[in-house]
């Protein structure tokens, strides 16, 4: 695929008769957080999905394979990757270690053309189970980012969620505080109705206080989360119901403003991250509202270590320019070339560095995605592993 140099089997690799020690320390397998997943807001995992596609041959996967597994691993925190590919300011790109070797993986743009892609072929998230006739309902109030990427993560956990929106149509900021210039309609809407078909009821033109009461949530739903208000996501507050019954974020005004039935002109948006953030807190939220649910405490996510560019072995990696070309011209060819250029930090990629440097054969090979065990009887410790390792995940401890 072009991102490994064509490296020859060393003489090195001949087991040495001597048994003495060459050190006290071994190795160990340590993953450690790309940058890439650390800054961005959904914390995606974009070395997963980008190696996937880098990767796809290996790996036994056509493109149109690859496309699709890309696709659904980008949704398992995100549904909305047609829509972040275009407004999302990639922070992502701008901690990317590559960009200290020739530029940075064009995340944007493989992203917007594999959201394009799903939506082409009318790829669906599928539920893992049919839900059950009993299942604990969950109201949302807001059919923005926010709102929506609860709705599917809830839904995902078996939930029956319905959707409440004031506005005649869903998508909150996506659809009425960025121009169509930005985000095609059809675009937007393919990615909701993805949502939407996992048996989520939606409600728009629906006000609080005129069409639906505070106590009617209290009646027919076990939590609630009002997800209005999505500029300032970043200053909502989860809590749950004095009375145990409702799980909410934000203050409910007493009066919801109604959002404009028609689109702005193609006026300038406000800060376009802010789609992203909406969509992982919403994430968040439906986390929170799982676990009360379930009575269970929230899951936390430990999180690696991250790699910067200074613990990864720049020059070990092929040179390979960045694609010159834009998201809309982009062809599924260059896609997959520009996703090699990803150096996967901090996490094995079967370059078989390690393998080959190593004189005590302690390596052996495992299934592709499996990687290597390392036969620590045989080592001597002599560290030539971790010192060839280029992407850092080799430790001597």
């Amino acid at each position: 695929m072009g991102l490994f140099k064509e490296v020859k089997k060393p003489v090195i690799r001949q087991a040495s008769s001597s048994g003495a020690e060459a050190g006290s320390t071994r190795p160990r397998y340590a993953v450690k957080t790309a940058p890439c997943i650390h800054s961005c807001p959904s914390g995606t995992d974009v070395r997963g999905w980008l190696l996937a596609l880098a990767q796809h041959e290996a790996y036994g996967r056509t493109p149109a394979q690859a496309f699709e597994f890309a696709w659904r691993k980008i949704l398992e925190h995100n549904p909305f990757p047609a829509v972040c590919g275009r407004v999302c300011q990639h922070p992502c790109e701008l901690s990317c270690n590559r960009k200290a070797k020739e530029g940075p993986v064009a995340v944007n743009h493989i992203e917007q053309l594999v959201g394009d892609f799903a939506i082409a072929r009318g790829l669906r998230t599928q539920l893992a189970s049919p839900r059950k006739a009993d299942a604990q309902r969950v109201a949302i109030v807001g059919a923005g980012p926010a709102g929506l990427s609860a709705a599917y993560h809830l839904a995902l956990a078996g939930c029956a969620v319905t959707v409440i929106d004031a506005a005649p149509q869903p998508g909150g900021m996506m659809r009425y505080r960025i121009p169509r210039s930005m985000i095609p309609a059809a675009i937007l809407d393919a990615e909701i109705e993805n949502i939407l078909q996992l048996g989520i009821e939606l409600r728009t033109e629906c006000v609080v206080g005129r069409d639906i009461s505070m106590e009617q949530f209290r009646r027919d739903y076990r939590a609630v989360f009002f997800a209005d208000g999505l500029q300032k996501a970043a200053q909502l507050e989860l809590r749950a119901g004095q009375d145990g019954e409702a799980a909410t974020v934000g203050d409910l005004p007493a009066n919801l403003p109604m959002i404009p039935e028609t689109a702005p002109a193609e006026a300038e948006p406000r800060v376009l991250n802010t789609v992203s953030v909406a969509i992982a807190q919403g994430r968040a939220v439906a986390e929170t509202i799982a676990a009360f649910l379930e009575g269970r405490a929230v899951r936390q996510s430990s999180s690696a270590p991250v790699i910067r560019a200074d613990h990864v072995k720049l020059d070990w990696y092929a040179a390979m320019p960045r694609s010159s070309s834009e998201a809309a011209q982009m062809t599924e060819a260059e896609a997959i070339a520009e996703a090699a250029r990803c150096m996967s930090c901090g996490m094995c990629m079967d370059c078989e560095t390690c393998w080959m440097y190593c004189s005590k054969n302690c390596f052996s090979k495992l299934p592709k995605g499996e990687h290597y065990r390392i036969k620590l009887d045989l080592c001597n410790g002599c560290g030539k592993c971790a010192e060839a390792c280029p992407c850092g995940y080799i430790e001597m401890n």
